[in-house]
Parts: structure tokens; C-alpha cells; sequence
């Protein structure tokens, strides 16, 4: 991104990351939403790149994006600037995507209700994970831990998890009755965090006892990730990007208008790209203090 256009984003954005703080410095009882910038408009954010459809994100660890896009059977490799670097077609509806220790990729094929391991230098994708059709969408998002491939098998309603290659084995059901699962990642505390596709909307998960607890109350969300005890999700049924304190249990919105929110990925810096499937528009956000 242009160095002018940050600045502009930097000074619009200003002085609500200075009320914040003079909030927080007047009580020590104001929730960590009074750290979090105030809401702006998806189309007033800087736009990292466009990808026609771009669904699901990942930053990869050379700073390189990779970019899926259901419905068009394409996966978009993008510097760390925004610029195209190469495409793959994928014909079984690539939607899920994350890097793998290894360099390759864990990669979500909608219409085939599977996870394949996708090499880009070889161009290859090997069978990994075979789910069961239940009627509905099959796998949607993945999310990753240490040692262990979190994937929510939205047909059957359940998180599991899959130890990483080269100690494959078969997935394990850490949670069951979850409605429509569509992302998953750690929480930080040893805890899941699962996205839904149904009210509450965001869970959250303890898989070593299976128990489940919702958190707050959202109609359907596509996207969860967590950083520094906050959780970010994004609302495609408002149309905003929400920051959660999983302390307190207080929602910030951080971005509204956005017509299809999807994808969440976060920058080497710390920022957040945002995916807005229905402009094909990625744009960059900023997160919480």
C-alpha cells in the first residue's frame, strides 16, 4: 500500500484511537472496546487488492496472500503489497485455507466436502481429510493450531480436530451440535473459538471436555480469529467486522458496511485484511489496542 494512502488512513482514523485512550485513562473499569478504534465504513478503508468473488484469506509466512474464490474455482496468490502473483483453478470450490508448518497449504474443497493438501510449486492437491455429506454446504473454513488442524465439518454440525502431517491420523470429534460450523482458531487459553452460521454465532469450544459456551449473540458469522485475549469476527449478517473482549464478553464494532464479509487474515504488522465478497474487495483494518 502507497505510503500517502496510510497516512490518510492514519490521520482519519486519529482521533478515535485518541478518545479511546483518554477514555481508558479517566476509568480503569471501561471494557477493552474503549481501546478499539471507532466503527468506520468498509468503503472508506484502504483497499489491499481485488479479487473478483475472493471469499477466504491467509497470509502466508514469506508475507505473500492467498486469496480462494468459491464460486469461480480459483485460488489467488498475491504479494505483500496486493499485487497478483499467479492463479490456480480449482474446480471443486476452494473456500478454506491455511499454511501447513511444512510451506504447503490445508485447503478446503466445498463441493467435494474435503481438505486436501495443496503444494503451489508442484500444483498439486493430495487427498487429506474426507468428509460426509449431510444435505447442506460442506467444509467451509479451517484454522490451525500447534500440531493440530482445526476443522469445523459444517454438514455434520461438529468441530474436530487432525493432527498435522506427517502424524496424520483420522479427525476427532471435540464438539458436536454446533449448527452450521464455518471457521475455527485458538483462543489463546487452550479453548476453540468456533464461528457459526446460526445464532449465537460465535461458541466457544473446550475440547477436552466438549463443552460448549456461546458467546454474545450474532445472526451468522463467517469468519473468527483471536488475538491478545480479543476475538474478531465477521457478521455477514450485518455487514460489519466485530472485535470481541473474551474477558468481558464486550462487542466493538470496528467496521460497517460491508456487503458480504468473509475472509479475516491478519499482517505481519498486526493489521487485519477484511474480505468483502460481494465487491471482491480486500481492504485493511485495524485492530484493537
Amino acid at each position: 500500500m502507497r505510503t500517502s494512502v496510510w497516512r490518510l488512513f492514519a490521520a482519519l482514523l486519529a482521533p478515535s484511537l485518541l478518545l479511546a485512550s483518554a477514555l481508558t485513562a479517566e476509568s480503569g473499569s471501561v471494557a477493552r472496546a474503549a481501546s478499539c478504534p471507532a466503527p468506520v465504513a468498509f468503503s472508506s478503508l484502504p483497499v489491499f487488492a481485488h479479487v473478483t468473488e475472493a471469499d477466504d484469506i491467509t497470509v502466508a509466512s514469506n508475507g505473500n496472500v492467498w486469496v480462494t474464490n468459491v464460486g469461480g474455482g480459483q485460488i489467488t496468490e498475491l504479494d505483500s503489497h496486493g499485487a497478483l502473483v499467479r492463479t490456480f483453478a480449482d474446480s471443486r470450490s476452494p473456500e478454506g485455507i491455511v499454511q501447513l508448518p511444512s510451506g504447503v497449504f490445508a485447503l478446503a474443497e466445498q463441493s467435494a466436502d474435503r481438505v486436501v493438501v495443496f503444494d503451489p510449486v508442484r500444483n498439486t492437491r493430495k487427498v487429506w481429510v474426507r468428509l460426509t455429506a449431510n444435505g447442506n454446504l460442506g467444509v467451509d473454513g479451517l484454522g490451525i493450531e500447534p500440531g493440530m488442524l482445526l476443522l469445523p465439518d459444517a454438514a455434520q454440525g461438529t468441530l474436530d480436530t487432525v493432527p498435522l502431517p506427517p502424524f496424520s491420523g483420522a479427525p476427532r470429534v471435540v464438539a458436536t451440535g454446533l449448527g452450521r460450523p464455518v471457521a475455527a482458531t485458538p483462543a489463546g487459553d487452550g479453548t476453540i473459538l468456533v464461528a457459526v452460521e446460526n445464532a449465537p454465532g460465535l461458541d466457544r469450544v473446550d475440547p477436552a471436555t466438549g463443552l460448549v459456551t456461546g458467546i454474545g449473540s450474532f445472526g451468522s458469522l463467517d469468519e473468527v480469529l483471536a488475538r491478545n485475549g480479543v476475538a474478531y469476527v465477521a457478521d455477514l449478517s450485518t455487514g460489519q467486522l466485530d472485535a470481541v473482549d473474551l474477558a468481558t464478553g464486550a462487542v466493538s464494532v470496528l467496521v460497517t458496511g460491508a456487503g458480504a464479509p468473509q475472509g479475516l487474515a491478519f499482517q505481519p504488522n498486526g493489521s487485519l485484511l477484511l474480505v468483502d465478497e460481494s465487491s471482491g474487495n480486500i481492504a485493511i483494518a485495524l485492530p484493537c489496542a
